[in-house]
């Protein structure tokens, strides 16, 4: 929106924001180190910013509802269903009506309530005023009421929202308010009279609604005529309604017709705006941990040098300098050698890191300069394409570009970029191996907030310096436009990969200092970043498959498929769509008669978990239809698609390892997923066998066995516990001896399926319900079971109970190795969620410092296969699995060297045991 002539006057709604801030991130609210909710101190804030920054008001006003209004006295209901907050909640919104007074007073924006009148009534009033004196209002607020008031004098701006339902950013004068609302302004009143508000509870009319309510006002005028001739109205329903609700229709226009005529007592020339008094807001976004927003207000000088200064502003503001010729690099890499820290942006042909090839190298360094290397740009057509002649560098094998890759892989020169172990794969293929990485903005992200969503670069930069990067698609252009990057003009590939290192340097220095006030550093440098060049060690490897023994599955259980298709329609009685749920359910219900168990809103349930109760009811069409689905998918999932992931330059298959996917701090698996490989059935053991290893070599593979509850005992420090893992033996028959008060030998098989299914439910926070499902014993005997065993483990018990009271006063826990998860979900109001955020806080700290622990296990085998100079190398993680290929003539050594790395990992209470066997193939290795 440009700036009018007319002087602005920005009047906003309080409350109404307040309250829009509030409940935005009610489910993950923003919280200081200290546990306090800064959720709307935080969207004030930057509300206030972009405010300033967009619309650059002449005036400004904060106005406030003062406690009850006239309307309450008039209709008692008013209101009145609004949800009440718990006692915690109401705590965390009183709060933060203190925190947005004082940033108000800091930001200098007046503050004006009117007793017993609500905030609705002061901005009409002050609206008209402003209005008649020459200036422009500007009403800020998503309330649908202040349609009334809008005429070429005073519009409406909708801030908009976040969250599952956003809203975007509205500007509503006299040229769009007809078309947003339905009606004319002149109209609203009755139009809102007519159709009421279930969020005030303001009745309006039952049986008219929006559409309704707008043709009527388009036909008779007012609400006074359409009352006076509902008789003539031809819908039924309507014109009765209106008969019996016309009371309600008047009581409502009373309630939601704003006044425009209090007595305001406040000159509008007192509302200019002005500039944030800095003192007294440095310590308040210091108090509430708004470092960024700090930056942005150049409040945090003292705390910044001047090239991180630089880095963070300039580095977006310089043009970016295109080397292209080699005998430039000597100087580039001296202006980079000079410098603290070298930020990279490594861009490729393609996503796929083991077969793409370099495109270019995007340069940033804390100084503020910005540099672009193009290697392998060509020459297309189209209108992103790049103009003929392209000049790229040589190789960085080429002598010329010896200056440039003798920096790249000097471990004394820091390096950092966002997301290096894709740009590390690719200057791998390039002939280059980097050394000397310091700092991952994509991990540092991660570490500082694992629960969040996205950590692009992207997203990050956005959110941290409201900055905006270009974005990749209009690089390259989409769909059948689109070109690769390789095609892409230089000079706009050269903006978009400089200004990427760039932000990178920014989120950087945005980010170090809050990961060491939060004692997060170690977590980073000690297990993710040296793990970066492990899983691009596990990526490059890749894992060989037995191509010809996949197709031979695929042949065999295609045909078990087809012969299991017959069986069910024998059985059935009828042929039918085995994959259409609908006719399922047909087959079962109606033509069957089996009992429905469970309904959706389309008739009743066909998922896994009836198919698998009817099943042990003596079904045989469900048990058929579950053996069906699970071959299909072994079929759809592995056995025909795992052979076509298989890299055709490296006949093996690489899969691609995320850090940042899982908040627990567990690696994910993609493209393909080689973590969720099947091994508890036959066929599904069939498939892992086709796993193989290279000619010369064995598998040989470790597991941590049982180590959550390894780790449980010692978090715990449960004395029982504890001394069932330090006698050895089957920890779950020991377990079972000690809650049943049985004696070893006295332990029976199904006391032990029952105490190993506890014991793990106690680790995902499984209640009654779910552990006598699983157990087949009634709800009443699980939990009677679930009393029993926290009798016996009255440490286990302590422990998860204290686990949830600390993640409510601090809001996060932590996993043995500093590792935090927030739990935002324990302040919710709903049941469920809050129950889910018990379970989180209890189970997190046990998941967590199993990936933890883990991963320093990986890191410590990695450097210590390499200090041996041995040729074996990890090529797989399947959580607390670990897979490497080995030279027949290292088996031995390397068995001992991978059982002592994960059991030495950390030192626990509690031995921790790691099983470990050798074998030509997963399955046969698998301890």
């Amino acid at each position: 929106m440009s700036h009018h002539t007319p002087p602005q006057l920005f009047l906003i709604d309080g409350y109404a924001l307040i309250y829009r801030a509030f409940f935005a991130m009610i489910s993950r609210p923003l919280t200081t180190s200290k546990g306090i909710n800064t959720s709307v101190a935080w969207g004030i804030v930057n509300f206030l910013l972009r405010l300033r920054d967009k619309y650059q008001p002449d005036y400004l006003a904060w106005i406030n509802d003062a406690g009850d209004s006239f309307r309450t006295e008039t209709y008692a209901e008013y209101k009145s269903t609004r949800e009440k907050l718990d006692a915690e909640l109401q705590a965390d919104f009183d709060q933060s009506l203190d925190h947005v007074s004082a940033l108000l007073q800091a930001f200098r924006v007046p503050q004006i309530e009117v007793p017993g009148y609500e905030a609705d009534d002061v901005i009409g009033t002050l609206a008209t005023r402003a209005a008649g004196a020459g200036y422009q209002a500007v009403i800020v607020s998503g309330d649908k009421d202040f349609y009334q008031l809008i005429d070429d004098h005073i519009a409406l701006l909708n801030p908009g929202r976040g969250g599952p339902a956003a809203v975007t950013e509205q500007w509503v004068d006299s040229t769009n308010a007809e078309e947003r609302l339905g009606v004319p302004p002149h109209q609203v009143v009755d139009y809102l009279a007519l159709v009421g508000d279930s969020s005030d509870n303001i009745p309006g009319v039952k049986g008219i609604g929006p559409k309704g309510a707008a043709a009527l006002l388009a036909q008779y005028g007012d609400l006074e005529s359409i009352i006076a001739q509902a008789s003539t109205i031809k819908q039924k329903r309507p014109r009765e309604a209106l008969a019996d609700q016309a009371d309600n229709a008047r009581l409502s226009r009373d309630l939601v017709t704003i006044k425009c005529d209090l007595t305001v007592e406040v000159d509008l020339a007192e509302l200019a705006a002005r500039d944030p008094d800095m003192e007294a807001l440095a310590p308040l976004l210091s108090e509430y941990e708004f470092y960024t927003l700090a930056e942005r207000l150049d409040l945090d000088a003292g705390r910044r040098t001047s090239g991180q200064q630089a880095a963070s502003r300039g580095a977006t503001e310089r043009p970016v300098n295109v080397v292209a010729d080699p005998a430039d690099l000597p100087s580039l890499v001296d202006t980079l050698r000079a410098g603290s820290l070298v930020a990279l942006s490594v861009q490729a042909s393609s996503g796929a890191a083991r077969s793409a090839s370099l495109t270019g190298i995007g340069l940033a360094a804390p100084g503020g300069e910005v540099w672009y290397l193009p290697f392998g740009h060509g020459n297309s057509v189209g209108a992103l394409a790049a103009p003929t002649p392209v000049a790229n560098l040589p190789p960085l094998s080429h002598p010329e570009c010896a200056p440039l890759a003798d920096l790249l892989r000097d471990a004394a020169v820091p390096k950092l970029g966002h997301d290096m172990k894709f740009g590390w794969e690719i200057l791998r293929g390039a002939g280059l191996e980097l050394a000397g990485l310091a700092h991952d903005t994509m991990l540092e992200s991660f570490v500082l907030d694992p629960g969040r969503r996205s950590h692009t670069l992207d997203t990050l930069i956005l959110d941290q310096t409201g900055a905006q990067l270009r974005p990749w698609q209009d690089v390259v252009g989409k769909g059948k436009t689109q070109i690769a990057f390789a095609e892409v003009a230089v000079a706009d590939a050269a903006e978009y990969a400089a200004r990427r290192a760039a932000a990178a340097l920014a989120l950087h220095e945005t980010f170090a200092p809050e990961l060491e006030r939060l004692s997060l550093t170690a977590l980073l440098d000690e297990i993710e970043l040296p793990l970066v060049e492990v899983l691009v060690d596990m990526e490059w490897a890749g894992i060989a498959i037995d191509q010809a023994l996949f197709a031979r599955l695929s042949q065999r259980y295609s045909r078990d498929l087809e012969a299991l298709k017959k069986q069910t329609y024998q059985a059935a009685g009828r042929e039918f769509n085995l994959n259409s749920p609908k006719q399922l359910a047909t087959v079962l219900f109606e033509q069957g008669q089996l009992p429905v168990l469970k309904k959706t809103k389309t008739g009743p349930s066909t998922d896994a978990d009836v198919l698998e109760q009817l099943s042990a009811m003596g079904y045989e069409v469900p048990q058929l239809i579950l053996e069906y689905r699970e071959l299909q998918k072994l079929l759809s999932t592995y056995v025909d698609v795992l052979p076509q992931a298989v890299n055709p330059l490296t006949g093996r298959i690489h899969t691609t390892y995320n850090q940042t996917g899982a908040a627990t701090g567990r690696l994910s698996s993609s493209d393909p997923n080689l973590q969720n490989v099947p091994v508890r059935t036959a066929r599904g053991g069939e498939i892992r066998r086709a796993f193989v290893a290279a000619p010369g070599h064995q598998f040989v593979v470790a597991d941590y066995s049982q180590i959550e509850l390894r780790l449980m005992a010692h978090l715990s420090g449960d004395e029982l516990l504890v001394q069932a893992f330090e006698q050895g033996g089957d920890i779950h028959r020991q377990t079972a001896a000690v809650t049943f008060d049985v004696a070893l030998d006295e332990v029976t098989p199904d006391m032990r399926t029952q105490a190993k299914t506890i014991n793990f439910a106690t680790i995902y926070g499984q209640g009654p319900f779910a552990l006598g499902k699983q157990l087949g014993i009634t709800q009443a005997d699980a939990k009677e079971f679930i009393a029993q065993y926290f009798e016996r483990f009255a440490g286990v018990r302590t422990y998860l109970d204290r686990q949830v009271d600390l993640a409510r006063e601090r809001g996060y826990v932590e996993t043995l190795f500093g590792r935090r998860r927030y739990i935002p979900e324990l302040k919710s109001k709903n049941f469920n969620v809050r129950s889910f955020g018990e379970r989180t806080a209890q189970n997190s700290p046990l998941q967590g410092s199993a990936a933890d622990l883990i991963k320093i296990a990986m890191r410590n085998i990695h450097r210590q296969l390499a200090d041996e100079g041995l040729a074996a190398r990890l090529i797989l993680q399947v959580h607390d699995e670990l897979v490497l290929e080995v030279p027949e003539a290292e088996v031995d050594r390397v068995s001992v060297l991978v059982r002592e790395a994960m059991e030495s990992a950390a030192d626990l209470r509690v031995p921790i045991v790691a099983d470990v066997g050798v074998g030509p193939n997963w399955l046969d290795a698998k301890a």
